[in-house]
């Protein structure tokens, strides 16, 4: 294998996995499409720490 033989394998798989890449990023989006049709919204809310509402001091109208 020559060298410009050895840069067309390299471009070709540089290619074929940009791709790939593509392919999997747009079916991850129609999926997460799909499941926000499907599902109610309270399984779609990002999970994380949750905290507590500060708590309010009650006003004074003096």
């Amino acid at each position: 294998m020559n060298f410009a033989q050895l840069l067309q394998v390299i471009s070709f798989t540089a290619l074929v996995t940009l791709g790939l890449a593509l392919l999997v990023m747009r079916l991850g989006g129609a999926l997460r499409g799909w499941l926000r049709r499907r599902l109610p919204p309270r399984y779609l809310k990002p999970l994380g720490v949750r905290h507590r509402a500060a708590r309010q001091e009650p006003q004074n109208n003096d």
